[in-house]
């Protein structure tokens, strides 16, 4: 006696049932990051701004380097105090806003 074939014309190849396709959350419903936003803040600096420092020395630059990083750094940990951090969008407009308040950008 022959077993009946599945109804549907594919092979089946295990008695596992398919898992349920989960479709992407709404953006209202974001998700924490777990980003350290002063690190963050600090390799931004050093990948874009650092170089661009002058000085008619190098331990002249490299001073000038520090103390404008420190003061970058400064701004953001005193807003961190205010402003929470919950997504990537906060984020950037969190690092513009810091680099704005720091004269770094316009």
């Amino acid at each position: 006696m022959a077993i009946p074939q599945p109804l549907n014309y594919l092979p089946q190849t295990s008695n596992v049932s398919p898992a349920p396709l989960l479709l992407a959350q709404p953006s209202s419903a974001a998700v924490p990051i777990t980003v350290d936003t002063l690190a963050y803040i600090s390799e931004v600096y050093d990948s874009l701004f650092a170089s661009q420092i002058s000085g008619s020395t190098p331990l002249l630059k490299s001073i000038r380097s520090i103390l404008i990083k420190k003061l970058l750094l400064d701004h953001a940990a005193q807003q961190l105090l205010f402003e929470p951090i919950l997504t990537f969008d906060d984020l950037i407009a969190f690092t513009l806003d810091i680099l704005h308040r720091t004269t770094l950008i316009p």
